[in-house]
């Protein structure tokens, strides 16, 4: 691309941005912990469901102070219908490192968010970008639509080539909107465009799914026998013993739920 291709991109993006941006609640705090609350929640979640959660979530943990002290059934039932349980106890470990180690603040660079616990490299670009201004380009599913639709004739490129022309398009000095650009034109403009990006499966069948009603079942009668399990199964979606046991084993090594003497209960 010659410096022209890109400045003509830019200007339809940012244009095109400015009249139909979306009005969300975290796009007007520059807050750190806000931003993580609403980029965790975001993941593989729509927005419409996403943002009566963050709300509800910071008004009873407004900070990561609170967070980090509060009991684990409590964030987990904050935390329900989002899926993805351990996505709350990555945020809430992430409070409690922050609290450990004496700070007031979030850490700022991309460098020192990836070392809190559940951070990868996009949500620690997020933060960064959106909270402390880095001029940095924020790669997400959206955004790798929009490179591969504009630039790539609909065929993803390596992730290096990705990487690379993200931060060729980078306007300078503009990194927060321009991401936020991008994501919205993703959203918006390109929704119906079909790209070969992976996503994750949703089966009733899945792990996932008993994971999930395993904590909600718990957080709602705290203590359950693994026959009772079975027997909760039963009715709704029949699974073998062996299958069961594994999952209450892998809950509780994710520290989500205490396993023993088959017993489950809620970790508090």
């Amino acid at each position: 691309m010659t410096q022209g291709e890109i400045a003509i991109f830019q200007e339809k993006i940012l244009s095109w941005y400015r009249e139909n941006k979306r009005d969300l609640p975290w796009r007007s705090t520059k807050d750190p912990y806000k931003i993580l609350v609403s980029e965790v929640m975001s993941q593989q979640t729509q927005i419409s469901r996403v943002i009566p959660k963050y709300e509800a979530w910071l008004q009873r943990f407004p900070d990561f102070q609170s967070l980090a002290r509060a009991p684990l059934s409590e964030v987990l039932m904050y935390w329900s219908g989002l899926g993805y349980n351990r996505r709350a106890l990555n945020l809430q470990k992430a409070a409690q490192v922050i609290v450990q180690d004496g700070r007031d603040e979030f850490p700022t660079s991309v460098a020192e968010l990836m070392k809190l616990p559940g951070v990868g490299e996009y949500t620690a670009s997020a933060v960064a970008c959106f909270a402390h201004g880095a001029q940095i380009p924020v790669i997400d599913t959206n955004i790798r639509k929009v490179i591969t639709s504009e630039f790539f004739n609909g065929v993803m490129p390596d992730e290096k080539i990705i990487g690379s022309t993200a931060q060729e398009i980078l306007p300078k000095g503009k990194a927060k909107d321009w991401n936020q650009a991008l994501m919205d034109y993703s959203s918006l403009v390109l929704k119906s465009v079909k790209i070969p990006i992976a996503k994750q499966s949703h089966f009733r069948s899945s792990d996932r799914w008993y994971r999930g009603q395993i904590i909600m079942l718990l957080l709602d009668v705290k203590v359950i026998s693994l026959s009772g399990l079975l027997d909760y199964f039963s009715d709704k979606n029949p699974i073998d013993q062996e299958r069961l046991e594994a999952i209450l084993l892998k809950l509780s090594k994710d520290d989500l739920i205490i396993y023993e003497d088959r017993t489950a209960s809620m970790r508090q």
